[in-house]
């Protein structure tokens, strides 16, 4: 598993309970005022960046049918680019959602061609799945997603042979910090927002966060991720920005 270095940021606004349920409309808590100085500063901290990451792929569970189609549109409502891992197999059955990721600027990655567990298959097979992949998202979408790669479950990441058989293939596993969860059929607009909003405030500058786009709770709970880490201070950021 690639490891990505942290840099926490000492003053991030935390976010009221009730933005969530609210609609992502509350007022941000204030911060403690600083002590006053013989020679006040106008300097403030830097914004700390985030990575929304999502795994476009064929949904193996209860799923909203245009949910990528919304995603995009919330994303590009609110300016955000963000990074994609394309299934080879959903680019092929939805071409123009496809071509669609890399048209409004997000970064594009490979998340393999069958959605199998990397560590299910033999260093060929899973040669044949990567490549297979790779070429679908070249033809339809038009680039190259090397070097970035998301295994399927997160199975692999931390497997030799996998890293190993990814890297004679031009790629890199990339993981996340930050699970937002939304692919259990319980979850809920309002908490996958609030898990985001606090685990990536928590973890501070170079935050990853997983999303799947098919879910009803991503497509209900991004806008108030993002306006939520807005008002913490965040900047969103591509993955290549973090690398």
């Amino acid at each position: 598993m690639i490891m990505l270095l942290a840099i926490f940021v000492p003053a991030i606004t935390p976010v009221k309970d009730d933005f969530f349920e609210n609609g992502g409309t509350a007022d941000v808590a204030e911060s403690p005022e600083p002590p006053e100085s013989p020679e006040p500063t106008t300097a403030r901290p830097s914004p700390w960046r985030v990575a929304l990451t999502f795994d476009v792929e064929h949904a193996d569970r209860p799923n909203h049918p245009d949910g990528t189609e919304a995603v995009l549109d919330t994303l590009a409502e609110r300016d955000v680019t963000a990074t994609h891992f394309v299934q080879g197999r959903w680019a092929q059955a939805h071409p123009v959602l496809a071509k669609r990721l890399a048209a409004d600027g997000h970064l594009i990655g490979n998340h393999s061609h069958h959605h199998a567990r990397m560590t299910w298959l033999s260093p060929e097979g899973l040669a044949r799945d990567v490549r297979a992949a790779e070429q679908a998202i070249r033809r339809i979408v038009g680039h190259d997603p090397r070097p970035w790669f998301r295994c399927p479950f997160g199975d692999g990441t931390d497997d030799p042979d996998v890293l190993a058989g990814l890297d004679r293939l031009g790629y890199r596993e990339w993981s996340w910090h930050v699970d937002s969860l939304d692919w259990q059929v319980k979850s809920t607009g309002p908490a996958v927002a609030r898990t985001v909003v606090e685990e990536a405030t928590a973890h501070g500058d170079g935050a990853v966060v997983l999303f799947h786009p098919w879910t009803n709770a991503t497509r209900r709970a991004l806008p108030q991720v993002i306006d939520g880490l807005r008002a913490a201070g965040a900047r969103f950021v591509r993955m290549d920005e973090l690398a």
